[in-house]
């Protein structure tokens, strides 16, 4: 225990005990408006004994003790000496207060050792994603082997390799109006997809793409959700639109470009990396070159496109196999972190400082990638299970 919450608990046993003085009193108040929890804890205890009677379940269980009763007219009643009374509140009382510390209060990673801290690694991401075929049957897609989903989903029309499947074109329809496939990446996966017109779609992890099984003669249409980086094949006739969350849109001829559009990012991205895009909300558009990136504010009242320079590999490496941030803020890494290694990741305290990651293998471990951002010292983790704790 740290010696904050030791003084806590001793400043709680003096109060009940009734032996607080008053620079005591004043200091334990002082606590008390620190931890509001407590403070209710305290403020309760004060106000009647009822605050024992139905908290008597948990004492007991702890305590393995069992209340006097009395019966008298056909109700029970609890009868408390005081002695007992007293006994009981500082029992649980302090318990309660140890716990709730235990939980709440920052926990100092220099005070435990890297075992300690490093529990348990998690591996790295890989290839899987469910593909749901215009018919509604299911295939589960892993690095070399597929397996088939619910009703024996039959296959027709698709070819896989490592890591890939591909949609083949269809013979008898080019209409688009036979029905559409889509494929979804999990948490901690990623997926390549070749769509019926030859062009390519890589998904990140926790992402979508949704596609006509055959596309229309005049133009070539998909949704996304997520991280989708796209590799146009040209087709001047048909022009490629990407449509994305918030109704804004992608048109293109033959190109390549990452979008990046999660639900609960604050923007939509757009990065060109080769060619030219049209990339349209409501009555605005904006012309991109390569090495732009366009940005959609998802949650404004009035969202507005910004359009600027940015460094390619930052954007775009993902789809390499490499981590790429740079001077990133640690909460916009570990949120790329918490997606491809599947955990959940929470803050003890605030880290204000900026990191820099560049060309990380996205194959290594958690464990390895944590430890070089330990490396600057302005950061610790915990691995514990699939949750991260962050702390100085």
């Amino acid at each position: 225990m740290n010696p904050e919450s030791e003084r806590i608990e001793e400043l709680f046993r003096l109060f009940i005990d009734g032996d607080l003085t008053e620079l005591q009193r004043i200091e334990l108040e002082g606590y008390l408006r620190k931890y509001p929890e407590l403070n209710a804890l305290y403020t309760e205890l004060c106000d009647d004994d009822s605050f024992l009677i139905r908290e008597w379940k948990t004492f007991t269980a702890i305590e393995g003790a069992e209340a006097p009763r009395h019966y008298r007219g056909g109700r029970t009643y609890f009868l408390f000496s005081p002695i007992r009374l007293v006994a009981g509140i500082a029992v649980f009382l302090v318990a309660l207060a140890a716990v709730w510390l235990y939980r709440n209060y920052p926990v100092k990673a220099d005070l435990l050792t890297r075992k300690e801290r490093y529990k348990n690694d998690v591996i790295a991401g890989s290839n899987r994603a469910v593909a749901t075929f215009a018919d509604g049957n299911l295939l589960f897609l892993g690095d070399t082997v597929s397996v088939y989903g619910q009703g024996s989903a039959r296959a027709n029309g698709v070819e896989f390799s490592e890591g890939q499947i591909k949609y083949l074109p269809s013979k008898n329809d080019n209409s688009g109006s036979s029905g559409f496939n889509t494929v979804t990446t999990p948490q901690g996966g990623q997926y390549c997809i070749v769509l019926p017109d030859g062009s390519t779609a890589k998904l990140n992890a926790a992402s979508s793409i949704r596609f006509p099984k055959a596309f229309d003669r005049k133009q070539r249409v998909v949704e996304i959700q997520g991280e989708v980086y796209f590799d146009i094949a040209p087709d001047k006739k048909r022009p490629f639109i990407v449509n994305l969350p918030n109704g804004a849109q992608i048109e293109v001829l033959g190109t390549s470009f990452n979008v990046k559009a999660y639900p609960d990012d604050p923007t939509i991205k757009t990065t060109l990396d080769k060619g030219s895009v049209k990339f349209k909300a409501g009555q605005d558009a904006l012309l991109m070159k390569s090495g732009e990136q366009v940005q959609l504010a998802t949650h404004a009242s009035n969202p507005v496109l910004l359009k600027q320079k940015v460094g390619l590999n930052t954007e775009t490496s993902w789809k390499d196999g490499y981590f790429n941030f740079e001077n990133a803020d640690l909460k916009t890494i570990m949120k790329e972190v918490a997606r491809w290694y599947d955990v959940d990741v929470e803050y003890k305290t605030q880290i204000t400082e900026q990191f820099s990651i560049l060309m990380l293998p996205r194959s290594f471990s958690i464990s390895r990638l944590l430890e070089l951002l330990e490396l600057t010292g302005h950061v610790k983790f915990i691995i514990d299970g699939r949750r991260i704790t962050v702390m100085t």
